[in-house]
């Protein structure tokens, strides 16, 4: 009920009195709660943040304990000549290849035609082309021109050879031959069916019987190099049998490498600088959400609460524990300092993990031993167990941000649920104290102006007598 002016009769209550009353109940009642649910939406946006640089922590941990990462091999030593890739896993070592001599295919021209609509016969047969064991057969007819004969040979077996007819000058055109793969065995033959009538110049050179026939322009060969002294021959110069997942390219004949292929260390270092990175995001962090500045006048929406505190000191003391064997974190280059911000030195880090690779590896990923029984034991690296426990924060539905959110969530929702309902019981009283108020001042005023009447006629009594 709006009351714009009270105390007509009474003189004592008024609107202002009212809205004065009304705001500091709401001030002793509402604002507590508005106050709680500010508080309680800014621990919900930091959850947010802290759940999220979890994330990235946990996804940086879990890095360095995937066997993947320490996989990764470099390959040093490439040259204009020689090029050689390794994939993950391969064998670490090192060795020269020289004497390169690069695997050619088999091309052949044949004698000159004056067009490409030339015939090739006066009569019908099969021409048989053959290629690495497989033979392919091309019949032809009297009507059978140049550049038919090109179109059947790429028909029948355009998959091996490639059929083309080039233009040498004028009135000469040739009919060239090339083999789509490397080696000796890729070596092009051609034969007349018995009793055949085709032209000769598309059958085999011979200086004495066909000088006009076709040629090699290429002889097909086998690419052959040096491997540690150790002459090899392979029909490719793309060569991926000597060693499981290694690749060595040819490119150039003659040519020579020293190859060295080793672990990539700078990625296992790069992972572990993002690593830092971001745990000193999350400990910048949560350190601002759980602690006081007396200087600044700033307080932690989660001051005094343990249960986010407890996740830096839980990683802390992963990260600062020594395993069985004295390895510790310090050793390779990383360090907390006093204020909790941790450092990375990456030359210390590539030092001492080059001194024992496989002991390095065992420190962050663990190692699985199998006995002279074949069972098996697992060690759990520290980036393991940092993996395992920073997994159980960040995705497991029981999990402490999980807990954290849904509390947040509840606690905002039961806030405003509380708010609400305090604000109606405080609305619905200040409207029955109004009522009753203008109930009292009609009442007061009727009795003031009924004494008013009752003054007046005992003043006309006495003054009448």
């Amino acid at each position: 009920m709006a009351v714009s002016s009270l105390g007509a009769g009474s003189g004592v209550l008024t609107s202002t009195v009212i809205d004065q009353l009304k705001a500091a109940d709401t001030t002793a009642i509402i604002t507590p709660i508005t106050n709680k649910i500010t508080l309680e939406t800014k621990k919900s946006s930091a959850l947010s943040l802290v759940s999220s640089l979890l994330t990235t922590f946990q996804a940086n941990a879990s890095a360095l304990n995937d066997d993947t990462l320490y996989q990764g091999r470099s390959v040093s030593g490439s040259t204009d000549a020689v090029s050689v890739t390794a994939n993950a896993g391969v064998t670490v070592q090192s060795f020269s290849i020289s004497d390169t001599s690069l695997a050619l295919n088999n091309i052949k021209e044949s004698g000159s035609f004056t067009a490409t609509s030339s015939l090739i016969s006066s009569g019908s047969g099969t021409l048989t082309l053959g290629i690495a064991s497989t033979s392919y057969s091309i019949d032809y007819t009297a009507s059978t021109t140049l550049e038919t004969l090109k179109d059947a040979i790429n028909s029948a077996a355009g998959s091996v050879v490639k059929a083309s007819t080039l233009q040498v000058g004028t009135n000469d055109y040739r009919l060239v031959l090339s083999s789509v793969a490397t080696g000796e065995d890729q070596a092009i033959t051609l034969s007349d069916s018995s009793g055949g009538t085709l032209d000769s110049k598309l059958l085999a050179y011979h200086i004495t019987t066909n000088p006009t026939g076709m040629q090699d322009i290429q002889t097909a060969q086998d690419a052959s190099f040096k491997y540690d002294g150790i002459t090899i021959t392979r029909s490719s110069n793309t060569i991926t049998d000597i060693t499981p997942g290694m690749t060595i390219n040819l490119l150039q004949n003659s040519g020579s490498a020293n190859i060295a292929i080793t672990q990539n260390t700078t990625a296992i270092s790069d992972a572990m600088s993002s690593f830092v990175t971001s745990y000193n995001s999350l400990n910048t962090q949560i350190t601002s959400l759980t602690t006081s500045d007396t200087t600044a006048g700033t307080i932690g929406v989660f001051n005094g609460d343990s249960s986010i505190y407890g996740i830096t000191r839980a990683i802390n003391q992963i990260v600062t524990s020594v395993s069985s064997d004295g390895f510790s974190l310090p050793q390779f280059g990383i360090d907390l300092a006093e204020d909790g911000t941790m450092s990375f030195d990456s030359s210390i880090f590539l030092s001492k993990f080059d001194e024992d690779t496989t002991a390095a590896e065992a420190f962050f990923r663990g190692t699985t031993t199998i006995d002279s029984l074949g069972n098996s034991s697992t060690t759990d690296g520290m980036f393991t167990s940092l993996d395992t426990l920073l997994t159980s924060y960040t995705t497991a539905s029981s999990g402490i941000m999980a807990t954290l959110t849904s509390a947040s969530s509840a606690n905002i929702t039961s806030l405003n649920t509380n708010k609400t309902r305090s604000q109606a019981l405080l609305d619905a009283r200040y409207e029955a104290m109004t009522a009753r108020f203008v109930q009292y001042d009609a009442i007061m005023t009727k009795l003031t102006n009924q004494f008013s009447s009752l003054k007046n006629q005992i003043s006309m009594a006495i003054n009448g007598s």
